[in-house]
């Protein structure tokens, strides 16, 4: 018999080191979770007068994505560490009306990546828990803009006295690859509709179009412009003086010595400069003490104790459900990341449409849309929910644009939060060609053909004249098809929608007066509007999550349970160039058109 090749033996060694590795991880769970059942836990009982720590660690995100296979739980990515919001916003609401809790302390130390828009609903949700009475302080060793504009809803923020307060405010730069394509004699193909339409713009120019940046700033300005008068009104300073933290930063902090932490100080934007011990100080003059120990419980564990996930509807209740669209749209394979299955969604809808129980769905866009022809397959399925006699309202989480605005255009009622990011009405296409690049190497292309479109639209020896004509009137075609669904969807003028489309982007409360979306308001009000429109008096919400396979499930829950993780991850700035990458190479995968704000992120 013949053996193995060098290379085989390499590569079985290999696979065979790594279910070695992954089968160790998988018993010492095993022996872990056996070790506490013998341990056993006391039955949680939470004390008057005691504090909440909301303190989360990871990205705040509409919903966690499950891994495909439960191996990946093991070598995931630090930067995929997600929290899901409405965790946060249900702890602090669970909290509000919790005779025990007396104090909500926001730590944030952790939190490595919150938007604009979900930095406005936590800070909402702590003024709700303020309104009723009770005590929110803030302490941070340095804070980030957003942290920092959570911090800003409660009673006394605090820093480190070597601490920092940044607002750097919104946008900032993006990668162009013209110039290294031109080098690497990289022919890119365009197709576009809309003078605002600038996801295309990293392949064809050097810098940002005049058209774009003259949108952005607007769409920036408006969002920034709100997050100030927040952050002002809530610390009760004036908008000026806040602008001039952000703006004159240099100057104010020449008048602090250097000293960033006086600065804050100085400008009012914190009520003192305390140590972590002066911290622990200041919150025991809030709550008690227990063996010498602050009576506080963290977020999560507070909500573990206060919620079962095992609660059951019963059967007569009517069932509000809410399914999340989050990240780039695609046909199908498998969600997670930054990309959404379409046909994952579309199955989603369906058993939703199977099930009577359901009588009305809420839809939660988190997407700066993607593939034309996925965005439609997802419309299509919540207008055949719609054609069963029941209600379908959008609710637009940060970035509702382009695909993401596409799947929620015909929808009964279209909510968004103030700073959503929506919009972006406009197509395009976009294909490489290497004929250049092979020519400088000596290589040619020929051959024969049946039809002009054979040999047309080869890669390798670029585009026809024909191709290229077809492909854009496709991407036109593809344009009206948009102004006629989104006029049809908001019973408005076609000439009224082509005004507004373009591909430009508006703000939550900049579409609500051009008629873009019906109202402004949170998750749970277009849960409300959903259930008045299906004409409940009582309900219960439901996400309609993914089915896991049952040892994924297995392995999240025990992972989460025990805090386990094993990270082999990329340095911040790889991550950074990694995940801008795929978000451009994405498009060169498939000949489609899209629906795709890229600049929406920003």
């Amino acid at each position: 018999m013949e053996k193995p090749g060098v290379f085989s033996r390499i590569g079985a060694f290999i696979t065979a080191v790594r279910n070695f590795i992954l089968n160790a991880v998988f018993v010492l769970v095993l022996v872990v979770l056996g070790a506490s059942l013998f341990v056993g836990e006391e039955e949680f009982s939470l004390a008057p007068n005691s504090a909440l720590v909301l303190n989360p660690a990871g990205v705040l995100v509409e919903q966690i994505q499950p891994p495909a296979h439960w191996q990946d739980l093991v070598f995931q990515d630090p930067s995929t560490g997600a929290v899901s919001i409405q965790d946060v916003l249900r702890a602090i609401e669970l909290a509000r009306d919790d005779d025990n809790i007396s104090l909500l302390v926001i730590d944030l130390r952790d939190l490595q990546g919150v938007t604009n828009a979900q930095a406005a609903r936590v800070a909402n949700a702590i003024d709700g828990f303020r309104e009723q009475g009770k005590k929110v302080v803030a302490y941070g060793d340095y804070y980030d803009q957003n942290q920092y504009f959570i911090a800003a809803s409660a009673d006394e923020v605090y820093v480190h006295p070597m601490g920092q307060i940044l607002l750097t405010g919104l946008g900032g730069n993006k990668l162009y690859f013209k110039e290294a394509l031109d080098k690497l004699d990289i022919n890119v193909h365009i197709f576009r509709v809309g003078d605002y339409k600038s996801a295309t713009e990293p392949f064809s120019q050097n810098s940002m179009s005049d058209d774009a940046r003259s949108d952005a700033q607007v769409l920036l300005g408006e969002v920034w412009a709100l997050q100030l008068g927040d952050i002002a009104k809530r610390r009760g300073l004036e908008l000026g003086a806040v602008r001039a933290y952000a703006d004159q930063f240099g100057d104010l902090l020449d008048g602090a010595g250097g000293n960033m932490a006086q600065a804050a100080l100085e400008a009012n934007m914190v009520d003192d400069l305390f140590t972590r011990d002066q911290v622990r100080a200041r919150i025991g003059e809030f709550v008690d003490t227990e063996d010498g120990e602050l009576r506080t419980i963290a977020y999560n564990q507070y909500l573990a104790s206060m919620t079962s996930p095992f609660d059951a509807l019963s059967n007569d209740s009517p069932v509000v459900a809410v399914i999340t669209v989050q990240g780039t749209i695609m046909d199908n394979g498998a969600s997670g990341g930054n990309i959404v299955s379409a046909d994952r969604i579309v199955d989603r809808i369906r058993t939703a449409e199977k099930n009577e129980q359901i009588q009305a769905l809420v839809l939660r866009v988190d997407s700066p849309g993607g593939s034309v022809m996925a965005s439609e397959n997802i419309r299509e399925a919540l207008e055949q929910f719609q054609n069963s006699g029941r209600p379908v309202v959008a609710s637009f989480a940060s970035i509702a644009a382009s695909g993401g605005y596409w799947i929620s255009a015909t929808s009964d009622i279209i909510f968004a939060e103030p700073s959503s990011v929506t919009g972006s009405i406009g197509v395009f296409g976009i294909l490489p060609t290497f004929e250049r690049s092979l020519a400088r190497l000596g290589v040619s292309t020929d051959g024969v053909g049946t039809t002009p479109l054979t040999t047309g639209m080869d890669s390798f020896s670029g585009l026809s004249p024909e191709v290229q004509r077809i492909l854009q009137l496709n991407v036109e075609s593809t344009y009206r098809q948009f102004i006629d669904l989104v006029a049809r969807g908001r019973n408005m003028p076609k000439e009224q929608i082509e005004e507004i489309a373009q591909g430009r982007v508006w703000s939550g409360l900049k579409a609500k007066e051009l008629d873009l979306v019906n109202e402004i308001g949170s998750l749970d009000d277009a849960v409300a509007s959903a259930a008045e429109l299906a004409g409940l008096s009582r309900w219960k919400k439901v996400e309609l999550l993914e089915p896991l396979d049952p040892q994924t499930l297995f392995m999240m829950q025990l992972m989460d349970t025990m805090g386990l993780s094993i990270n082999l991850g990329l340095p911040p700035m790889v991550q950074h160039l990694n995940r801008e990458w795929s978000a451009l190479t994405a498009l060169f995968s498939r000949r489609e058109t899209f629906a795709l704000c890229l600049t929406c992120s920003g």
